[in-house]
């Protein structure tokens, strides 16, 4: 009897606690309801009565204000979502004779970056460069999340240059976006992200070439171990021996859907960012779409070579 009337009080007073827990809770919900819609709803009622729908507006922006920071406060690019482990590539003399191939094979010819992270199966994630402003001279870059369009496919391909004395280093050349008397270079220009200062933009240039903009536009192509058609993208320019800094795509889309940015990563290569740099070369040919332009517009002659 005596166990028995202990089970009940122990059931009572784990009823009694769970009880009380489910009203703490209801009462935090009910406050966070307050806070959310009462008291904005309180304090805009007042300012309407002041200032009218202006004064209203304000809030609103200061609101929007608020919460776009801390958005921003808490984004993190690497967010450990990739699965597959990778190495730091090997930089010896092999690696060094592959990638001297790769460019061979790529000088002089039109190609398409796939990213090899964000593509599936039935949808190819192409890097291309839109009709969208950063400045006066300079275009966004950015990677195109949904089925890729004539217009996608167009602008996304680039003309691939050789750099002098280097032979596993290339520059990019929008071929959409280009013509015989102005070459735009895909560069890294020295524009941090708004998220992160880890994050330099990658942007297109559509100005005369300087000698700035040919340092920045300069990259050294690294082969993916294992794969025949894949490559990493360093930037020469900010890069030193201790620490390469590599092309991605970032898993952070533009404010315009189906957009997802591409930046170059200042700090210690992660998992994530090895994962995210990788890019399969697509060679452009007419089984894609219908050239409206001649293929190698540039010509053979216009191309510089070692």
């Amino acid at each position: 009897m005596e166990t028995f009337i202990y089970s009940c009080g122990n059931a009572i007073a784990e009823i009694t606690v769970v009880r009380r827990k489910a009203e703490n809770q209801l009462r935090l919900y009910i406050l966070i309801l307050f806070l959310v819609v009462g008291v904005p709803y309180i304090i805009g009622q007042v300012i309407y009565e002041q200032w009218g729908g202006v004064g209203c507006s304000a809030v609103l922006v200061g609101c929007g204000g608020l919460f776009g920071l801390s958005v921003l406060s808490k984004f993190k690019e690497d967010n450990g979502d990739t699965k597959i482990t990778f190495e730091i590539p090997a930089r010896d003399e092999k690696s060094h004779e592959i990638a001297a191939m790769m460019v061979r094979q790529m000088v002089g010819k039109q190609i398409r970056l796939v990213s090899v992270h964000w593509s599936e199966s039935e949808r190819d994630e192409y890097l291309y460069t839109p009709d969208v402003e950063h400045s006066d001279k300079r275009r966004e870059v950015v990677s195109w999340m949904d089925e890729p369009t004539a217009g996608i496919l167009s602008k996304s391909r680039y003309m691939v240059e050789p750099v002098k004395g280097s032979e596993d280093q290339i520059r990019l050349v929008s071929v959409h976006w280009s013509n015989l008397e102005r070459y735009e270079y895909l560069y890294s220009p020295e524009i941090d992200s708004a998220l992160s200062k880890e994050m330099r933009k990658m942007l297109s240039w559509k100005g005369e070439q300087t000698a700035d903009i040919l340092s920045k536009s300069r990259y050294m192509v690294e082969p993916v171990p294992g794969q025949e058609d894949e490559i990493r993208l360093v930037s020469v320019h900010w890069s030193d021996p201790e620490r390469y800094e590599y092309l991605y795509t970032s898993r952070g889309m533009m404010s315009v859907t189906f957009r997802r940015d591409i930046f170059s990563w200042k700090g210690e290569p992660t998992n994530d960012i090895l994962s995210k740099s990788r890019y399969k070369v697509e060679f452009v040919n007419s089984s894609k779409e219908e050239e409206t332009e001649e293929e190698n517009w540039w010509g053979a002659e216009s191309v510089p070579r070692d």
